[in-house]
């Protein structure tokens, strides 16, 4: 695992001035796909308790809202270099490269709303998390839409 972090931060931190390789961009992919499932994985309790199917828990739902940050903003990072030349098990769309600005903003909105719920599960009570929680899922749902391959 630690290798492929030292992989990943290379790519990251000098442009990428030739073209990956396919085993280079497996790789990557690898840490897309490790950011989105850790996102998927803190999005899921918040979402049970938003609905009222397990007890709310304010510093579950800020622990979660906070990584749900985090990892939004890894994404940014994981998804700049551009795959779109291997062939890769993803449901990324090329659009992302084409469109990065926009794809990028799209991160940057739906990080900001889980910063939001987080502040609120802190500050506010049930309804104020559930309301942010919402507003993280309609930000989630905007990128998801324009970028990434229907199911």
């Amino acid at each position: 695992m630690i290798h492929r972090a030292i992989i990943l931060a290379m790519f990251l931190a000098a442009p990428l001035v030739q073209a990956m390789d396919q085993e280079q961009a497996e790789k990557v992919n690898e840490v897309r796909e490790a950011v989105m499932t850790v996102t998927g994985w803190s999005v899921a309790p918040m979402a049970a308790m938003a609905k009222a199917q397990i007890p709310y828990d304010s510093d579950e739902f800020q622990k979660r809202a906070g990584r749900i940050a985090a990892m939004l903003g890894m994404a940014t990072d994981a998804f700049r270099p551009d795959t779109r030349d291997a062939v890769l098990d993803t449901e990324a769309l090329d659009k992302i490269w084409e469109e990065f600005g926009e794809f990028e903003k799209l991160l940057g909105d739906a990080r900001d709303k889980a910063l939001e719920a987080q502040t609120a599960a802190a500050n506010g009570g049930f309804a104020e998390a559930t309301a942010a929680f919402v507003e993280l899922g309609k930000a989630c749902k905007a990128c998801h839409d324009r970028f990434r391959e229907e199911d």
